[in-house]
């Protein structure tokens, strides 16, 4: 979400135009909204030199052999697994065994793991595109409604099921409300017993009367490369207050994502589940994304013996992990997403990334009943899906369909009869059974669903029915931005589209009515659910969290009359503003559920003032003065990595997307923030999705940045009163460079100057030392780890050295740890998996620089770590422990010891995408991608409840 008032929000819009690079990312960015939002486009069109060539784009450069496992590599791999010789088990299940064996032994003594919140999730109306204060929580990938919600019937209304949500987070678990009719429903965390919070669907039992038995399979499923892999399906049947692990779902789900789950209405033994593509390691700065070695097929699986076994009976090629390439260059063809069931004909029917949708029939054969426009080529996987709702009418089965090859925009289709022959629906290119209901041109009914998940298909496209309203069909993706960045808005932008006439137009959910300004829906939707007990109350989900629409609709069409526009966007905006919800309430407020990329403290008062970034949630504030502590979304968009001034701890920077960011002279004030980043857009240079940003942590002023080089300002990207006037990104006139950021040295750190091996990409980590002012760390995507001992001089003169050889491994470097005494002392992470990498193993190394030699000594401390992505690490000055982040929770490594052990208790089995050690206060701050900020005191008990007073 984003603010209400700028005139030129151009770091904003650099991170959107990264997410319309379809194939790796996928996270999604919103943009600040002005007065005079046509400010937007029109007065700057220069905003194309700011959008930076994201990981796709260099990946399709960095490829390099096919390169693949021979059963030599794959027994030497076996070899060092840990405890187990199934490693891809091990890593998916919590590093289940890896994992699970480690946290056995607790380190620090015992030490707890402090939730920090947000617990109210807090979002300011300047930080909103329509100037509305709201709540947000994190990425929402899946819901399930109790068929007793709303339902007027006192002998059949269970009295602790009032109105029954669950609610499953795509890193942040599964959670339940018992009062989801409720303004403020009250939300509880429901995953005890799962080893993962990467949920990826809910499905209740239909066979259970009393709807208490669910099932969640786990990892998600959408089309990003921070869709987590899971563990497999769980079960309930305590309407999801604990749950166990369905035994023959690891050995097919493993290292996978469960995008649907199926129970035969008629046989609960009998159950289908749909697996995806989805992947291990990303670290802070959106790398190392890996598909695990040895995962299994995507594609339909069967049980018939209640979930002991699963038998894979439907699959299509998918893509191949290449572990030459950065991200292994698999992305989603051959992912099944859907799963419903047709009574009438006793068929199955399941949507499928890139190639359409399929049914089994009751005498066991599939059909392809609609071919996507994806072709089930692997260059259109990248963006291909097709979405989908079974809509039963008496003795005819009714279909609402979406389909996009991502090359090109999404249509809509209908057929009114699936009860014919698959031929006759298509032809395995073809549709000639469907009815096309979307049309490119303005002005015409079928202009609405035309192009309606705008660009991010694969990852947010979303088709549902209500049950016994055949004609109402709403459908969902990411954001009409085109039409609410403009000063004459012919609509709220179409996040969420409702039809009342079969599919044949539809009209706007995404604002309400309200006064003085509506309440809007958060960009990027990814599941609906409708009350039973009234089918127009939708709960929606999307990655700003749940919504609720309130069930009852206004015409406010005549407003269009007041917005600047005619022709064809007058005739548009009256048609999709005709039947608007009069209500939409945010029911987020304790799901606790924001996916942070990184945190950053202030030195001067590290336990009480910390900033964080978040997956399309943008950056937030947490502070705690007289006991009370408050969270609050500072600035919108996507929120990667942000820094406090080591010397004035009122100037603060955050960062968007790519290598866009702002600086605030006024801490965290929303209206503060000025645009920096202009140097760096004119460049050209690659960055990473999350560009690496540190402020130097003794010299105030100076901030560095990775992108293809290394580059620094030393005033804070300009003086305050220049910023302040000129880049402001709610008042500046824009009229001159924003940004004074120089490179440091002369060549890329990626190129070939620096050697022929491990080239390409660009920067992904950075650290500077605090024993001096001169010495700066940095790595590169591909392996690449530099050190300059005069990071301090005048740009051009900077050097840098490349101290990493051939016997380190070609893998994502996710992490640099200094040594807060000796400046050329350094730990470095690694994430991906040794498997790709056969003969240059470690996750884990102790690094020392001779500046003598100019080279350094490597030695590999992974130890018992097994073959585990690690997504960070920090160490800690005084005690010299070192720690480490991981999908499933944070090691440490006692100076002591050479074994690595869980770093205390009370954190959740979830991503921990960043560390952050801080050594004024003494604590470990870990940013978790699903469940939010937590901190672990290093010195003391820690034990006061941070979040009392949160709001």
């Amino acid at each position: 979400m984003v603010g209400p008032k700028v005139k030129r929000p151009r770091a904003v819009f650099s991170g959107l135009v990264a997410t319309l690079f379809l194939c790796t990312t996928f996270l999604s960015s919103t943009m600040v909204i002005g007065d005079n939002p046509g400010d937007f486009l029109k007065d700057h069109p220069q905003y194309n030199q700011r959008s930076q060539p994201i990981a796709f784009l260099q990946d399709k450069l960095d490829n390099g052999g096919e390169g693949n496992l021979t059963s030599a590599w794959q027994e030497a791999y076996d070899n060092r697994a840990y405890p187990s010789t199934d490693v891809a088990y091990e890593q998916s299940n919590g590093a289940s065994l890896s994992f699970q064996a480690l946290n056995q032994q607790k380190g620090n003594k015992g030490a707890s793991w402090k939730e920090l919140g947000p617990y109210t999730p807090n979002v300011p109306g300047p930080v909103t595109y329509t100037g509305r204060a709201t709540q947000n929580s994190g990425r929402v990938t899946a819901l399930a409604v109790s068929a007793k919600c709303g339902v007027n019937d006192d002998q059949e209304r269970d009295n602790e099921d009032i109105c029954r949500v669950w609610v499953g987070a795509a890193g942040g678990g599964i959670w339940r409300t018992d009062n989801g009719l409720a303004t403020k429903p009250e939300w509880a965390s429901s995953s005890t017993g799962m080893n993962t919070n990467a949920i990826g669907s809910l499905t209740i039992d239909p066979t259970d009367r009393r709807g208490t038995t669910v099932y969640a399979g786990t990892g998600e499923p959408n089309g990003s490369s921070d869709s987590e892999a899971g563990t497999g399906l769980f079960k309930s049947t305590n309407g999801g207050k604990s749950w166990q692990i369905v035994p023959g779902s690891v050995a097919v789900a493993k290292d996978r994502s469960i995008g649907a789950v199926l129970v035969d209405p008629n046989n609960a033994k009998h159950i289908y589940i749909g697996t995806a593509v989805a992947r291990h390691g990303s670290s802070s700065v959106n790398g190392g994304r890996f598909t695990p070695p040895g995962a299994p097929t995507v594609g339909l699986y069967e049980s018939k013996d209640g979930g002991a076994s699963f038998s894979l009976v439907f699959s299509k090629a998918s893509d191949s992990v290449n572990p030459g390439s950065p991200n292994g260059s698999d992305f989603f063809r051959g992912g099944i997403t859907k799963i419903e069931y047709d009574k009438v004909s006793a068929s199955l029917y399941f949507s499928m990334f890139d190639y359409g949708l399929f049914r089994k029939t009751a005498g066991g054969s599939f059909e392809q009943v609609f071919a996507s426009a994806g072709a089930g080529s692997a260059a259109g996987s990248i963006g291909s899906r097709t979405e989908f709702d079974l809509v039963p009418m008496g003795s005819k089965l009714r279909i609402y369909l979406g389909d996009t090859s991502g090359s090109a925009p999404a249509d809509f289709y209908r057929v009114d009869d699936a009860h014919v022959l698959a031929t006759t629906l298509s032809t395995g290119t073809t549709n000639p059974g469907w009815l096309k209901l979307s049309n490119p041109t303005p002005g015409t009914p079928g202009y609405a669903s035309y192009n309606f998940c705008a660009g991010q298909c694969s990852y947010d496209m979303v088709v549902a029915s209500p049950a016994g309203q055949p004609d109402k069909v709403w459908i969902g993706g990411q954001m009409q931005y085109g039409e609410i960045f403009t000063a004459t808005q012919p609509s709220n932008g179409r996040a969420i589209q409702r039809s009342a006439d079969a599919g044949a137009s539809f009209t706007d959910m995404t604002n309400d009515t309200q006064t003085p300004a509506p309440l809007g829906m958060h960009p990027d939707q990814h599941a609906i659910v409708f009350s039973p007990g009234n089918p127009e109350i939708a709960f929606i989900g999307s990655d700003g969290g749940v919504v609720r629409t309130g069930g009852t609709y206004t015409d406010a069409s005549a407003g269009c009359d007041t917005r600047g526009i005619s022709g064809t966007n007058l005739i548009n905006c009256k048609a999709w503003l005709k039947v608007i919800p009069t209500r939409i309430y945010s029911l987020n407020d304790g799901l606790r559920t924001l996916q942070f990329q990184s945190l950053s403290v202030n030195p001067k008062n590290p336990l009480n003032d910390i900033m964080g970034g978040t997956q399309d949630n943008g950056t937030w504030a947490y502070n705690k003065t007289g006991g009370k502590s408050t969270w609050f979304e500072s600035v919108g968009g996507d929120g990667g990595n942000s820094g406090v001034d080591a010397v004035n701890p009122n100037v603060r920077i955050h960062s968007y997307t790519g290598s866009a960011f702002d600086v605030n002279f006024k801490t965290t004030d929303p209206l503060g923030w000025n645009y920096v980043s202009d140097p760096l857009g004119a460049s050209g240079e690659a960055a990473s999705f999350y560009a690496p940003l540190i402020n130097d942590p003794i010299v105030g002023g100076t901030i560095f940045a990775g992108l293809q080089r290394v580059w620094r300002t030393k005033d804070s990207g300009g003086s305050q009163a220049y910023l302040e006037l000129h880049c402001n990104e709610f008042s500046g006139d824009f009229a001159a460079q924003c940004g004074d950021w120089e490179p440091l040295g002369g060549p890329t750190l990626t190129g070939a100057t620096f050697g022929a091996d491990k080239g390409g990409s660009y920067v992904v980590a950075l650290t500077r030392a605090r024993s001096n002012n001169s010495t700066l760390w940095a790595a590169t995507r591909r392996g690449r780890l530099f050190i300059s001992n005069n990071a301090d001089a005048a740009a051009a003169s900077v050097q840098f050295t490349r101290i990493d050889t051939a016997a380190q491994p070609t893998r994502f470097i996710s992490g640099i740890a200094v040594d807060s005494l000796d400046a050329n002392h350094a730990f470095v992470s690694f994430s991906g998996y040794n498997a790709y990498t056969p003969t240059t193993t470690g996750h884990v190394f102790e690094v020392r620089y001779n500046p003598a030699s100019g080279s350094a000594t490597w030695t590999d401390i992974s130890n018992n770590l097994g073959d585990l992505p690690i997504t960070g690490v920090a160490r800690d000055g005084q005690t010299k422990n070192l720690y480490i982040s991981t999908d499933f929770g944070v090691l440490m490594l006692d100076k002591a010891s050479s074994k690595w052990v869980s770093a205390g208790s009370g954190l959740p089995p979830v991503a921990v995408y960043g560390l952050t050690f801080s050594e004024e206060g003494h604590v470990l701050y870990a940013a978790t991608h699903g469940r939010g900020a937590w901190r672990l005191a290093l010195n003391s008990d820690d034990k006061e409840d941070d979040h009392q007073g949160d709001n």
